[in-house]
């Protein structure tokens, strides 16, 4: 959240300056989520928060 991203496989989205994102990682049936990489690395659960303060690189990983 907000609006405008709906990740599969890689995607990208553009927000405003200093807009707050909401990511949340949710896995295909058979899969798990493990963890975020990037700007995210340092969030514990499925869900990261972000300030846009400039361009950010973020990666939810699976695993079955």
């Amino acid at each position: 959240s907000p609006a405008g991203i709906n990740c599969g496989s890689i995607c990208s989205a553009n927000y405003a300056a200093n807009s707050v994102v909401t990511l949340t990682a949710t896995p295909l049936p058979g899969l798990a989520f493990t963890g975020w990489s990037g700007a995210c690395s340092t969030a514990t659960t499925a869900t990261c928060t972000l300030t846009m303060s400039k361009a950010l690189s973020v990666k939810a990983n699976f695993s079955k």
